[in-house]
């Protein structure tokens, strides 16, 4: 398998540009930030996501590069959904109590305006929490302070098997 890689790796990058190499190399410092617990998963890792909690605020950031863009060079619209999703799905299981979590039932997303500029940062708050249910408001802003999107989610809560 390891060499299968490395061969697979070296025909990728012998016929890379610079924009496919720093993806690459994105991509595996991705899996290096999982292996070191800088990120939870694999997904967390790829995307750079970085969190903070402080004063009740919750948010995440990923850096805006050639692995978030879609075929305009603006950020995916799934990546989008994929970091305030993150974020709210954070911020839930942030709320439970241990042996418990949180997961999303239902995800309503509106965009309204492209992912450009250095970063995203997805926030997100409780709206309702109850016993068997949460819901959670996200807003995703660009490093203009622009928002790009808005959205709510419904998340189902689950004793941890």
């Amino acid at each position: 398998m390891q060499e299968q890689l490395h061969k697979l790796l070296d025909e990728v990058l012998a016929g890379a540009d610079e924009e496919e190499t720093l993806s690459i190399k994105q991509l595996l410092n991705g899996v290096k930030r999982k292996q070191n617990h800088i990120n939870e998963s694999i997904i967390g890792g790829i995307y750079a996501m970085d969190k903070c909690s402080e004063d009740g605020n919750f948010t995440i950031s990923i850096p805006i590069t050639a692995v978030t863009h879609n075929s305009l060079n603006i950020v995916h619209g799934g990546v989008t959904a994929t970091l305030v999703d993150t974020a709210m799905g954070t911020l839930a299981n942030m709320m439970l109590p241990e042996g418990y979590g949180a997961v999303t039932t239902n995800l309503s997303i509106h965009y309204l305006a492209p992912g450009i500029g250095e970063e995203l940062t997805a926030s997100a708050t409780i709206v309702h929490k109850g016993s068997k249910t949460m819901v959670v408001d996200g807003k995703v802003i660009n490093s203009a302070g622009k928002v790009v999107a808005t959205s709510t989610g419904s998340f189902f809560i689950i004793k941890k098997q």
